[in-house]
């Protein structure tokens, strides 16, 4: 009997591999960004597509690879982030024993803030997983500042001299090590902050957090924690004399 009694023969584009995951076949369709960030992209794209594509039945849609990568690690970032605030906020209390001198020196993780989203800002750079994770690094490396300035004004105070006296000489004392603080963080990641090259999308972010943070920080430190501090202690320090 001839095969074209019972069959029609004909040429049809499929698959050339049919993949499994979970005893469920699955097709995977991948493109690549350029020009934007990859959140925002995702979330167009997801509109559209609900809007456009219907599904026949027992079909689902899964948005993975890199995004999924991406949801997951702000999860744990989402996590971190506090768990790091916290810890700092209890360090600085074992250091200085009061509850003033740790919300004091704690401005400081709002001077690493203001930095981190000013550098991000200027530079046009799109916050994401590296850019946070920087935002850890340079809260724990701000507060080195305030800990080195309310220190020595806190010694000063010790020492009998005036409440202006001791912020005076606390900063001018201390302008040596927070400036070293800053450029042996800023200087180091500059080259990184600076890349273009294959990859710096993912440090990039990152080193222009911590460089312009720093700087910023520093400055902040400088000029507005003296502040805070005299007014912290003007009540008291008034009363003492």
């Amino acid at each position: 009997m001839p095969l074209k009694e019972i069959a029609t023969i004909d040429y049809h584009t499929g698959p050339s591999f049919i993949y499994r995951e979970g005893n469920s076949r699955y097709i995977g369709v991948g493109f690549n960004i350029e020009g934007r960030d990859l959140g925002s992209t995702i979330a167009e794209a997801k509109k559209k597509v609900v809007k456009e594509v219907k599904l026949p039945k027992n079909h689902k849609m899964t948005w993975a690879g890199e995004f999924e990568s991406k949801e997951r690690a702000a999860k744990q970032l989402a996590m971190v982030v506090p768990i790091s605030l916290v810890l700092i906020l209890m360090l600085l209390y074992f250091n200085f024993g009061n509850m003033k001198d740790t919300l004091i020196s704690s401005i400081t993780l709002a001077f690493a803030f203001i930095g981190g989203f000013l550098s991000l800002w200027f530079t046009g750079t799109i916050f994401g997983i590296s850019a946070g994770i920087g935002f850890i690094i340079l809260f724990g490396v701000a507060t080195i500042d305030g800990i080195v300035l309310i220190g020595v004004m806190k010694e000063n105070l010790q020492n009998r001299m005036s409440l202006k006296e001791s912020i005076a000489l606390g900063v001018q004392s201390r302008i040596r090590p927070v400036v070293m603080i800053a450029l042996m963080g800023s200087m180091g990641l500059l080259p990184a902050a600076m890349s273009n090259g294959m990859g710096s999308e993912i440090q990039k972010p990152l080193a222009i957090m911590i460089v312009g943070g720093l700087i910023i920080c520093m400055l902040l430190s400088f000029t507005v924690l003296p502040i805070i501090f005299h007014y912290a202690y003007r009540k008291k320090h008034k009363e003492a004399i």
